[in-house]
């Protein structure tokens, strides 16, 4: 995590307090975990990181499908046990929450946007570059 992360971990916390939110991080579009809600292994946000890059790209390719000049927002995925979420947070990070399935979709995907609103810039993760290319 980097040095912003108590900030967001307790930003992720109000997150998971409500009603029926389980986990919450954010991630980089490379599967990085910037920061986590208390409570998440940390095994565990290194592989929802890492999903999450592989099904925020797929679902930016399937814009397409809806529309054309239509962007990708945001990803839900209905599980039998609950939901997860995917979110952009900035350019180059997202936000990422599960729920159960008692929780109102709705009043959650706002609390998600509201958050991302409020914290604009300090979710952005600049690109990576390779150690053998120009920065």
């Amino acid at each position: 995590m980097n040095a912003s992360s108590p900030d967001l971990t307790w930003i992720l916390g109000k997150l998971v307090a409500l009603p029926g939110a389980r986990h919450a991080l954010v991630a980089s579009a490379d599967g990085i975990v910037v920061a986590y809600s208390p409570g998440v292994d940390r095994d565990l946000a290194d592989s929802v990181a890492a999903i999450t890059s592989g099904m925020q790209a797929l679902s930016r390719n399937g814009a397409a499908f809806v529309e054309e000049s239509t962007g990708w927002e945001q990803t839900m995925v209905n599980y039998a046990a609950g939901y997860l979420f995917i979110l952009t947070a900035s350019e180059g990070s997202y936000l990422v929450v599960s729920a159960g399935r008692d929780t109102d979709i709705e009043q959650l995907s706002y609390q998600m946007a509201k958050t991302v609103d409020g914290l604009g810039t300090a979710l952005g993760v600049g690109p990576r570059h390779r150690q053998d290319s120009p920065a």
